[in-house]
């Protein structure tokens, strides 16, 4: 598997010919051979839709867009809030651009969540809750859950 170029493919057409031998082999009933391809048919869009979330960063110019216009919005914004506002201008447009920048910033650590950093996705975690679902529904024996290492799953 680790030769091939998507083992999650690999892994996928794996399944769909098992099924197919067992339905031909008589092992399988049509309803239950119906119900179990969709659901490899199901996870196939579901990996699809992750490789789409994972190849496709923001433009460039998309985020620096953004940016600026954030940058040029906060910087005129004492003028416009001045005259209302007064002495508390400064404090309001902290604020804003506290809110502005924040956001630019989460965004930017939420753009790649299949990666390894911090605020990622905790992958290894939850293949480890769904290899304890299976293996419980086989009756084997469970790995230990995983725990929050400094509120990290990791």
């Amino acid at each position: 598997l680790r030769a091939c170029p998507s083992p999650t493919d690999a892994v996928l057409a794996g399944l769909t010919r098992d099924l197919a031998d067992a339905y031909r082999d008589g092992h399988l009933t049509d309803v239950l051979f119906g119900l179990l391809e969709r659901k490899v048919s199901d996870l196939s869009a579901i990996h699809t839709a992750c490789e789409r979330i994972h190849g496709t960063p923001l433009p460039f110019a998309y985020t620096l867009l953004l940016y600026r216009t954030a940058w040029l919005y906060c910087l005129l914004l004492p003028f416009g809030l001045s005259a209302s506002l007064g002495w508390a201008t400064p404090v309001a447009t902290m604020l804003v651009a506290y809110t502005f920048f924040g956001l630019d910033a989460l965004g930017d650590e939420l753009e790649e969540p299949f990666g390894l950093e911090a605020n990622d996705l905790p992958l290894d975690a939850m293949l480890r809750t769904a290899e304890r679902t299976v293996l419980d529904a086989l009756g084997e024996p469970l790995p230990p859950a995983m725990e929050p290492v400094r509120y990290r799953l990791d």
